[in-house]
């Protein structure tokens, strides 16, 4: 059994990986647990409300535990009342409890190499090609987000592809739209995530004190300066380019320094939304069955969608 097969009101045992464990406290103060499990099917979260003095401490994320309880409804999202939880013993395949992208890697790789093949030599293509090449391990196995979207395993590749994309698409409606400035500005908008995020053992996605204190826009501009020198370039590309890191967001209280002030940087941002929800929306239905409701999506200010046939 897979989380995505959980019924309400029914109790169930099956085998997860913890993803987060912290002590709460009752009204009474009494200690509980509260866990957030993953499989490949999703998540879930459940609380263990009757604890014995050794469990307090036992458990820690990327551990892979066996938990029978019963699913209960709460704000219209399922979640466990733990009766049991152990540890599984022995070696563990941690894949078959990580949620990973739909596309594989190596299929991520062609066709992100094919659209770097349709960009005209000069400094987009030669900076691009020294990032995938430095960081090339990093950026096809990284999520693109710690919760809000495509956070699993390979998720910041498959967002980038998402871009691309539908990037093309656009490039080929509106001619004036520089089609090698925006796919550089898709494939690094958020390459700094790699820094601003720790991904362990492709368990858990945690930030950095770095990322926490500055941040995945401030790291890639940066980067972007030091990449560029190093290449010997300098001007107004080199400006461009950092100009579509800086605005990615759209707008100062979403986190961009800058709102976009060129054409390429406007549609970046929109790819960059778009994506990004319609995923959320995608991996939401894909745990649930037809003719259901699924969990409260954060990120579409926690609406709920129907999937139908």
């Amino acid at each position: 059994m897979q989380i995505k097969d959980l019924k309400v009101k029914e109790v169930s045992t099956l085998t997860v990986m913890i993803k987060s464990v912290n002590v709460g406290r009752t009204t009474a103060q009494k200690p509980y647990l509260k866990f957030e499990f993953v499989d490949q099917s999703g998540s879930i979260f459940a609380n263990k409300w009757s604890l014995k003095p050794e469990e307090l401490n036992a458990f820690e994320a990327g551990q892979v535990v066996t938990v029978k309880g019963l699913v209960q409804l709460y704000n219209a999202q399922k979640q466990i009342n733990i009766e049991s939880v152990s540890l599984v013993e022995g070696e563990v395949d941690y894949s078959q409890y990580v949620e990973s992208s739909k596309f594989t890697v190596e299929n991520l790789k062609s066709d992100i190499t094919g659209f770097l093949d349709e960009m005209k030599p000069g400094y987009y293509k030669d900076i691009l090609n020294y990032f995938l090449t430095k960081y090339e391990q990093e950026f096809y196995l990284h999520p693109a987000a710690s919760r809000m979207h495509h956070a699993f395993m390979s998720g910041l590749a498959q967002h980038v592809y998402e871009m691309l994309k539908m990037g093309a698409a656009y490039c080929d409606l509106y001619p004036l739209v520089n089609r090698d400035l925006l796919y550089a500005g898709v494939i690094l908008h958020d390459l700094g995530k790699l820094f601003e995020m720790s991904y362990e053992q492709c368990i858990k996605t945690e930030y950095t004190l770095e990322g926490l204190m500055i941040g995945h826009i401030n790291m890639m501009v940066s980067m972007i300066d030091e990449a560029s020198k190093e290449l010997g370039y300098d001007g107004e590309e080199v400006l461009f380019l950092k100009h579509m890191v800086i605005a990615h967001h759209g707008k100062l209280e979403w986190g961009s320094p800058k709102e976009p002030m060129i054409i390429e940087a406007e549609l970046l941002h929109y790819l960059d939304v778009v994506s990004a929800k319609m995923t959320a929306i995608e991996v939401a239905l894909r745990h649930c069955e037809e003719g259901q409701m699924s969990d409260r999506i954060p990120m579409l200010d926690n609406r709920r969608f129907y999937h139908h046939k």
